[in-house]
């Protein structure tokens, strides 16, 4: 059942978005008041008899602010409506608890909650001290909160140690997956753009997507072939505005794989208005920087099974056209277009070498060099009298490898090389 809420806002183009946030953590918002902008105490005297009323008027059990509030403003909200009043950074990670899939999505979030808690409890050890807070919120004295704020510190320290360890087991796997010749392409965009739709078709998988946000929390991995390449297709937490960078520093041991990758995908709703789009677009980019992605990036313009007029789509392409980046129009849900998504992912990773291998039927080792060679190139054998020929394109990682263990290669642009 969902708990009865009064929305603040600030923002009135967003607040259908935090409507959605707000539901999917468990709130029903059953009145509105909006705010221009906050004095130095908060809301002013009007806009808090206002809210007030509202919570009056309305049985409401909670007052939800759609921005992060510092403690004396959350106080003396509290103080005048008598209710408990969460902030926007508080509903977000309120979603995060219930859609935690992991023992390690359980640690990002308590990291989380308590950066959030340690910003703010620095402020109500100030406020403890000089009297404005007052212990039947904070506890009996300044001593406790000063302990309060010690124990967070120690806490932190302890998930930060684990979080840590499963750093270094990621960074382990990403070397390995390097060294066996691996490509790495990151599904990334704003919450409910459909990223895990995208991952769900092209790994033929069937995790859960929706409509709500924050469905994914875990890193998905998942192999797949593309022209020459083996890729590990991974699907991240989703985007959003105002996520607080210790949010994203809390999420970093998941984040760690978006930004290492050699292609991200950033999926954006194109059956949204434009202004939205666009909104979340530079949003998600904002991230991209902010993690120190330097790869390249696809615009994926998924849902355009949603949208009945394709010339409709002439702003959108000129809004990616403006990024830099190349761009695609797809629906992950039918699979339009996805195919053109490949074609231009194996364009970026590389088609290869031509190369000629000649491989000896004298070789101890001949069907393990013609297995290597048919699963990491494209194009076609020969039988001769002697020998089994190669010719087709190559990742520079094979060739190397096959040259190492003595075959003949004709590359191009580089020398032949004689096998033992």
């Amino acid at each position: 059942m969902l708990i009865r809420a009064v929305a603040i806002v600030t923002d009135r183009n967003n607040f259908r978005e935090f409507r959605v946030l707000a539901e999917e953590a468990g709130y029903r918002i059953v009145d509105t008041v909006y705010v221009r902008r906050l004095t130095p105490r908060g809301l002013s005297e009007a806009k808090l008899e206002e809210v007030r009323e509202a919570v009056r008027r309305s049985l409401a059990e909670v007052v939800l602010f759609d921005k992060e509030l510092k403690p004396k403003h959350m106080y003396n909200l509290w103080k005048h409506v008598n209710v408990q009043v969460r902030d926007r950074v508080e509903v977000i990670l309120e979603i995060f608890r219930r859609h935690s899939p992991s023992k390690e999505a359980d640690l990002q979030i308590k990291l989380a909650s308590l950066n959030y808690e340690l910003a703010r409890a620095r402020e109500k050890v100030l406020l403890a001290k000089s009297g404005e807070q007052p212990a039947l919120i904070m506890g009996p004295g300044q001593y406790e909160v000063d302990k309060y704020y010690l124990e967070i510190k120690r806490r932190i320290q302890t998930i930060k140690r684990k979080l840590e360890e499963e750093r270094r087991k990621r960074s382990v796997h990403r070397g390995m997956r390097r060294r066996r010749g691996y490509k790495t392409i990151a599904i990334t965009g704003y919450t409910c753009s459909g990223k895990t739709t995208l991952f769900n078709y092209l790994s033929g998988m069937s995790m859960k997507t929706g409509d709500e946000p924050f469905t994914t929390l875990s890193t998905k991995y998942s192999l797949l072939k593309i022209g020459l390449w083996k890729a590990y297709i991974i699907d991240t937490i989703g985007f959003i505005q105002d996520l607080p960078p210790f949010v994203i520093s809390a999420f970093y041991s998941t984040l760690e794989e978006v930004s290492e990758a050699d292609i991200v995908y950033l999926v954006v709703d194109v059956s949204e208005e434009l202004d939205k789009a666009s909104a979340k677009l530079e949003t998600s980019l904002d991230i991209l920087d902010k993690l120190g992605f330097k790869g390249k990036v696809i615009i994926v313009g998924n849902k355009v099974d949603q949208i009945n007029n394709r010339e409709a789509l002439r702003p959108v392409k000129s809004l990616f056209d403006a990024t830099g980046h190349p761009s695609i129009f797809i629906s992950a849900a039918t699979g339009e277009g996805v195919d053109k998504l490949l074609r231009l992912t194996e364009e970026l990773l590389g088609i290869g070498v031509e190369t000629r291998v000649e491989i000896p039927y004298t070789r101890g080792d001949f069907f393990e060099i013609v297995g290597m060679v048919k699963e990491e190139g494209v194009g076609g054998f020969e039988e001769l009298e002697d020998r089994m020929v190669f010719r087709g394109r190559l990742p520079e990682h094979v060739i190397d490898k096959l040259i190492h263990k003595g075959v003949k290669v004709y590359a191009e642009g580089l020398r032949s090389t004689s096998g033992a």
